[in-house]
């Protein structure tokens, strides 16, 4: 079933209805509709071509349209927060895949009167509907222009009919277009796009190009505060995490080229801030990704570990209050008023030795000087060197990452992504080794702390489930030499030089 929605500003309702009378369709009795569009913050159901709504009327029901087609409705209480609480099904694992970890939020509410026309055929069967949707209102928006529309939907195997409902509104002046009434609305199902990329002239001067990075980075941050501070749903607090690390690394690399008072002061608050989110932050990974570890361990060693899992759990709930009050704090709010009030500024002290320099020759050079301490670093590690050392490479990395994400807008998309591809090829692997030695630490300091009150049959699950995950490190551990080799090569220096040679041509 797919439709088309047509209306006027001239036309009334009650003109659409008469021609369907007319036309020998059944007009069934208004009724209060309330439309509520649910998306997550991102915007993911939108950017998968989805829109998914709660209805409300004489029963309640979600609807997913995909694409224009209306592909399931499914009764419900209310409206769903996650994909878990819909009902095993087709519609819960379609929406799974794309919310992944993400919260749904009512993105905006429609009110209407709504009455079904149905023309059937001798067997009382229908052939087509047309919903006529009258005193449309939109929660919080401007009034709209016009105030009706009435939707043709084409039922399977009568794509006729449907088509000589459409050229029977044609017909009395109506105007059409693709999609149904809330298509027509207009409304932004986009989301909020927290890309650290914004665009940059080659010929910017470093200082204005790195403050329209820092800007559109506290953006990202003051977008993701409340849903940090409320909980909603894990990806607030990353990307707000991820926003001020970025942030953190720009000011870092910003040396020669940004205030160095303003440098110092604002590294040391977003220091600050970015430790404050860590620990949350932690046990947020530890729970997504908690399924995965015990998987190896069976129903029988899941189930022995549920103290370690409430015990994760309620220090998960305990740091996200910690780190709730936190963002609302005085020393907060200080720091981002005085952030923001620096990068609203028009006239900044522009005396550093770089500040006035193009900003493609100014990140080149903080790029190429990114990528070879990568290298240098690289190098010195051996199977007997510290994991300490390949931490500290981690962040080595991440400060190449962000340097190419903050400035990527001074180059073409094509081979910023070759190069990040075998960036990021190295970081999943330091990744993987760094996040199972911290679990592995807290395994055994949990296990030390339920030694008294769990039983037996947890403590055994822990023992295994720290061997499992010391197993994954070591394999990360092992795999290092391997992935680092591969980055190592003169493909990637040709890879990266082909990148910065593509300042401009975005």
């Amino acid at each position: 079933m797919d439709a088309t929605s047509f209306t006027s500003t001239e036309l009334g309702a009650a003109a659409a209805i008469d021609a369907l009378r007319s036309a020998g369709f059944e007009i069934g009795a208004p009724e209060a509709v309330v439309r509520t569009l649910l998306d997550t913050f991102d915007g993911r159901l939108h950017a998968a071509g989805l829109r998914l709504e709660l209805r409300a009327a004489a029963t309640t029901e979600l609807v997913l349209r995909d694409g224009g087609v209306a592909g399931a409705h499914v009764a419900v209480g209310g409206a769903p927060r996650v994909a878990a609480d819909l009902p095993a099904g087709p519609l819960r694992a379609r929406l799974a895949r794309v919310l992944d970890v993400r919260a749904l939020l009512a993105v905006a509410t429609v009110r209407s009167l709504a009455r079904t026309a149905v023309l059937r055929d001798r067997t009382g069967k229908g052939r087509v509907s047309v919903v006529v949707t009258e005193r449309l209102t939109v929660e919080g928006a401007d009034p709209l222009a016009s105030t009706w529309a009435a939707d043709v939907e084409t039922l399977a195997g009568y794509p006729k009919d449907a088509q000589r409902a459409r050229d029977l509104l044609s017909s009395i002046g109506l105007a059409g277009g693709d999609g149904d009434v809330v298509d027509a609305l207009g409304i932004d199902l986009s989301g909020f796009k927290g890309s650290p990329t914004v665009p940059l002239a080659p010929g910017t001067e470093a200082l204005d190009a790195f403050r329209k990075v820092l800007a559109n980075l506290v953006a990202a941050v003051d977008a993701n505060r409340p849903g940090a501070i409320d909980d909603i749903d894990p990806e607030f607090l990353h990307d707000l995490r991820v926003a001020v690390r970025r942030t953190r690394s720009v000011l870092t690399e910003g040396k020669g080229v940004l205030p160095a008072d303003v440098r110092k002061k604002f590294r040391t608050g977003f220091g600050w801030l970015g430790g404050a989110t860590g620990p949350a932050r932690d046990l947020d990974v530890y729970v997504i990704e908690w399924g995965d570890y015990v998987a190896p361990l069976g129903p029988e060693g899941s189930a022995a570990l549920s103290p370690v899992l409430d015990d994760i759990v309620a220090r998960r709930a305990a740091e996200h209050a910690t780190l709730a009050k936190t963002l609302q704090s005085a020393q907060y709010r200080k720091l981002l008023t005085d952030w923001h009030r620096w990068l609203d500024k028009e006239q900044v002290d522009r005396s550093a030795k770089d500040a006035s320099r193009s900003a493609a020759a100014v990140a080149a050079a903080r790029i190429a000087r990114a990528q070879a301490q990568v290298l240098d670093r690289g190098r010195t590690i051996g199977p007997e060197t510290e994991a300490e050392v390949l931490h500290e490479l981690r962040k080595d990395a991440k400060t190449l990452r962000y340097l190419l994400e903050c400035l990527g807008g001074l180059y073409a998309p094509a081979p910023r992504k070759a190069f990040v591809q075998r960036l990021k090829a190295l970081q999943d692997n330091l990744g993987e080794h760094q996040d199972t030695e911290v679990h592995v630490a807290q395994l055994r300091d949990m296990s030390r702390k339920l030694h008294a009150s769990a039983g037996p049959d947890a403590l055994v699950a822990i023992g295994r489930l720290t061997e499992h995950l010391e197993g994954r490190r070591r394999a990360a551990r092992e795999e290092f030499a391997e992935r680092f080799a591969a980055y190592d090569t003169k493909p990637t220096a040709r890879s990266l030089d082909t990148l910065l040679r593509s300042a401009g041509q975005t």
